[in-house]
C-alpha cells in the first residue's frame, strides 16, 4: 500500500519554482505514458499527494522527488531546474527556490541556484545540527561538493560491504562518481554550508 505523504508548507517556496516543478513532474510523466496512481504507487507516494504535487499545491522534500524522479526515469534535479531566461543569471543570497530535504520534522533543506538549460545542477545546502539528509543514493554522472561552513561527512560504499568516510570541513572539496551509492550526513555541533554541482553521466 502506498505511504501517505503530507503537503509540504510553502516555507521559502515561491510559487513559479512549484509551478515549474509540478510542470516538469506531469510533463516527464505523461511522456512516459504512465497515469498519475501508477507513478504514485511505484514512488510509495499516495496519488493526492503526486496530484498536489503537479497543480503546485505541495513541495515534495527531496526524499519524496527522488521516489518520483526514479519511477520517471530522470533526476531530482532536472526535475528541480526551472528555465534559464537570460545568457547570464544572477541569484542573490536570499534568491533561489527552497526544499526540504526529507520528511522529518527538522531537517535540512536545499536552495536551487541553477537552471534547467545549464550541463549541470547547482545547489546550496544548509544543515542544522541534527538535520537529516537522507540515505544512500546512486545515479549516472559526477558531483563536486564544496563546503563553505561546518562539517559535512560523505560516504561511499566501497562495494564490498564496506563505507569509506571522508569528512569535509570548510573550504574543502569533494567530486566523485555518483555511481557509487553515497550519502551525505552532518557533523558538528554548528550549521554547515554546502555549495554541491553535478553533471550528468
Amino acid at each position: 500500500m502506498a505511504a501517505s505523504a503530507q503537503p509540504q508548507p510553502h516555507r521559502d517556496h515561491d510559487t513559479r519554482a512549484l509551478e515549474e516543478l509540478g510542470q516538469a513532474v506531469r510533463s516527464r510523466r505523461n511522456q512516459l505514458g504512465l497515469t498519475l496512481s501508477q507513478v504514485a504507487d511505484q514512488a510509495g507516494l499516495s496519488a493526492p499527494f503526486l496530484s498536489q504535487v503537479e497543480t503546485s499545491f505541495a513541495a515534495p522534500s527531496l526524499t519524496s522527488l527522488f521516489a518520483i524522479a526514479r519511477v520517471l526515469e530522470t533526476t531530482p534535479e532536472r526535475l528541480l531546474a526551472g528555465p534559464v531566461s537570460a545568457d547570464v543569471v544572477v541569484t542573490g543570497c536570499d534568491e533561489g527556490p527552497r526544499y526540504d530535504i526529507t520528511d522529518a520534522p527538522q531537517t535540512a533543506f536545499r536552495r536551487q541556484l541553477s537552471g534547467l538549460e545549464e550541463p549541470f545542477s547547482a545547489a546550496e545546502y544548509v544543515v542544522e545540527p541534527g538535520s537529516k539528509l537522507g540515505g544512500f543514493f546512486a545515479s549516472e554522472g559526477r558531483e563536486m561538493i564544496h563546503v563553505t561552513q561546518g562539517v559535512l561527512a560523505v560516504d561511499l560504499d566501497d562495494g564490498d560491504g564496506g563505507i569509506v568516510t571522508h569528512r569535509l570541513a570548510a573550504g574543502d572539496t569533494m567530486i566523485y562518481s555518483t555511481a557509487t551509492r553515497h550519502r551525505w550526513h552532518h557533523l558538528g555541533g554548528e550549521t554547515t554550508r554546502f555549495v554541491h554541482v553535478s553533471a550528468p553521466g
